[in-house]
């Protein structure tokens, strides 16, 4: 698949995703289930449109440029973070079971499984992150 190719399925994605994410919003906004839910869900669509016009920018800058997006060593990167992100995450999310056990039988927590679930998500992305910084400022491959 070549890069406009590529493009035209991620702007094609991204509209999808912002308009089920919208008519979401909507729909729950006038049933009046729950306040908190619905702005919740209206930050993450707002939040999501920002990344994407952002990430939509960048690719399309790299498109008129003819520089492609990822070569060889940016791919070896992000392969190795993801790998990487992802045992420590499992490590995280098994430590983080316990702790959440323990709040449960001590009737400590109010926060609902839901949004444990959220918080472990967000750690998740961030361990991601922190890794691709990490291995792309040391450039380490092995």
């Amino acid at each position: 698949m070549d890069e406009k190719a590529r493009f035209r399925a991620f702007v094609g994605i991204v509209v999808t995703v912002l308009v089920v994410g919208a008519l979401f919003v909507i729909l729950f906004a006038n049933a009046g289930v729950d306040n908190w839910a619905t702005l919740m869900s209206a930050v993450i669509i707002v939040s999501m449109a920002a990344i994407a016009l952002i990430v939509a920018r960048m690719k399309l800058k790299e498109l008129k440029s003819g520089i492609p997006s990822q070569d060889e060593r940016t791919r070896a990167i992000r392969m190795r973070a993801g790998y990487l992100a992802f045992y420590l995450s499992l490590y995280f999310v098994f430590g983080m079971s316990f702790f959440h056990a323990i709040l449960e039988d001590n009737q400590i927590s109010s926060l609902p499984t839901s949004e444990w679930l959220m918080i472990y998500v967000a750690a998740m992305g961030s361990i991601f992150l922190v890794m691709n910084a990490y291995l792309t400022r040391k450039s380490v491959l092995r």
